[in-house]
């Protein structure tokens, strides 16, 4: 089983973690909703709690240990949000398993993995983890989430979330998202979705936002200013008040 928390009852808000994150990193977002909801904080396989757990070789794979997860937990249907490598997995998810999806909230994601204008490429990624180490580049990376890189007053907290994750998986898991994209499916999608991103997010260029926007047909849009890939600790108390807006609406 993957490693996972749950908080609160109700109706089940599933959050899923991006690359060299973990499902610890949610902290006020998933303080302020489980007065609400059932919260399940999950850490993907490979990666912090449940590093030692194998990386799938495909999304729909990581889609799949997901499945299996709500399957455990007896959670039929769900409001899904994936953060950055986390919403190319709720993507996929929503295609595979329409019927598990009630609301889907797509957060500093793209709907493929060619990105060009991120801070440097996949693979020059994948060359420092080599060459570096993962707990050097994982210093770096995640400093990169933040307008204010490592004096964030987050950034402590954001970088324990992911430890725990070898060199070999996050190569791993970056070699299974750099093949992906439902670029020609995002008509697809029924449920209604939530896209969120930071304006300064130099992770996911924000023209990706607005092709998850214009593809999906039931979209809604929110950029938040003054943010880069980790917004919802940057301005907490304003991305909970965007997504409560969102979970407000009937589905």
């Amino acid at each position: 089983m993957l490693n996972h928390r749950c908080m609160g009852a109700g109706e089940a808000l599933v959050l899923v973690h991006g690359f060299l994150g973990g499902g610890g990193y949610w902290g006020p977002v998933a303080a302020h909703f489980a007065e609400r909801f059932q919260v399940v904080l999950v850490d993907l396989p490979g990666f912090a709690g449940s590093a030692a757990l194998p990386v799938p070789e495909t999304v729909t794979g990581f889609g799949a240990a997901l499945i299996e997860l709500l399957d455990q937990l007896g959670i039929e249907r769900c409001t899904l949000l994936g953060h950055s490598m986390g919403g190319m997995i709720a993507q996929q998810v929503a295609l595979d398993a329409p019927s598990r999806i009630t609301r889907l909230i797509l957060y500093g994601a793209a709907c493929q993995a060619g990105l060009t204008e991120r801070f440097e490429t996949i693979e020059e990624t994948m060359a420092r983890i080599e060459a570096e180490g993962i707990e050097a580049t994982a210093d770096r990376v995640v400093a990169t989430w933040f307008v204010d890189g490592e004096k964030s007053s987050a950034y402590d907290a954001c970088r324990a979330a992911g430890v725990g994750i070898s060199a070999a998986s996050a190569i791993a898991a970056m070699t299974t998202m750099r093949r992906w994209s439902v670029r020609e499916r995002l008509g697809e999608i029924g449920a209604p979705t939530l896209v969120i991103g930071g304006d300064g997010d130099r992770s996911i260029a924000s023209h990706h936002f607005l092709d998850l926007w214009r593809g999906i047909p039931d979209c809604r849009l929110a950029v938040v200013p003054g943010c880069a890939h980790a917004a919802h600790l940057e301005k907490p108390d304003l991305f909970i008040s965007l997504l409560g807006d969102f979970l407000a609406t009937d589905p």
